[in-house]
């Protein structure tokens, strides 16, 4: 048996690993993302629909609840589920010699299949995406490492991490926002159906918005939509004009406008930028809320 499948998760630990972009990407049926060259290492978690996953000329299916290693120098390209939603999950990180762990890349899986709720995949990646934004770099390079290391292993356990700072009802309240959004990204959602939503009244839940965000639930909404067409622009095939239609914009102008105000860069200029793969800026949005999973 190779060394290096023995000793694979106690390997792992030595790597030098720095975590990148990440977020959620929800796609309507039939949409498709590259090809690309891929740039930088990217775990993605598909947590609803398929997908038909190609690397170089090889393609092979990717069902809900599996995940997919990407790596750096190959060509790809995805094909979402042409009769449902898609959405997943991803982020990207930079690795230092990792072929020097790594086992042979004939022995790599194309995509690993979660079992289970508690897979243990699921859970890393959870708390990878929850304290993506924290300070604590060698708390994330750990979590990577161990994701790796059942990701090639296929060993899974129990486990799940979510932070929670906001009231409960800002908690439902914005739950009941992405939840929306991901059923019909168009669908206009007035402050009376938020507020039942959450078991408040429309006056209070807006003061709790004011009070924890700094911000009315219209505008959380609108900064919702921008953040979740942001990731489409960037990770999907369709134009600035699609977008804006998809995401309830009355017009592509309307869009831009708004887009620009709230990432400092208009759609075609962020499009442009990820082509050389600079990491765009994310919105203000939401800092004391976690996005739902």
């Amino acid at each position: 048996m190779d060394t290096k499948t023995v000793f694979l998760p106690f390997a792992l630990e030595t790597l030098q690993i720095d975590v990148g972009q990440m977020g959620i990407a929800t796609y309507p049926p039939g949409a498709s993302y590259g090809p690309r060259t891929v740039r930088e290492w990217e775990f993605i978690w598909l947590m609803e629909g398929d997908a038909v996953y190609t690397r170089g000329r090889v393609s092979v299916d990717a069902p809900q609840e599996s995940m997919i290693l990407c790596r750096p120098g190959e060509d790809d390209h995805f094909l979402w589920d042409p009769v449902r939603r898609t959405r997943h999950a991803y982020f990207r990180f930079h690795m230092l010699d990792p072929y020097s762990i790594l086992p042979s890349i004939d022995d790599w899986p194309l995509v690993r299949q979660i079992w289970s709720g508690d897979d243990l995949m699921a859970s890393l990646y959870r708390h990878i995406l929850t304290w993506g934004n924290s300070d604590d770099r060698e708390l994330l390079r750990m979590d990577v490492a161990h994701l790796l290391s059942v990701f090639f292993s296929g060993q899974s356990a129990v486990g799940s991490v979510r932070q929670k700072n906001a009231s409960q009802a800002i908690e439902v309240a914005c739950s009941y926002i992405y939840d929306r959004i991901d059923a019909d990204p168009s669908a206009p959602i007035p402050l009376g159906e938020l507020a039942e939503a959450a078991h408040v009244s429309p006056e209070h839940l807006c003061r709790l918005f004011k009070a924890a965000l700094n911000q009315s639930p219209a505008k959380t909404v609108r900064l919702i939509r921008l953040e979740r067409a942001a990731t489409l622009l960037l990770r999907s095939n369709y134009s600035i004009g699609q977008i804006a239609e998809i995401f309830g914009f009355a017009t592509p102008y309307h869009f831009s406008s708004s887009f620009k105000q709230e990432f400092g860069k208009s759609p075609l200029a962020m499009r442009q930028s990820a082509t050389d793969y600079d990491t765009p800026p994310l919105p203000r949005l939401l800092s004391p809320v976690q996005a739902p999973f």
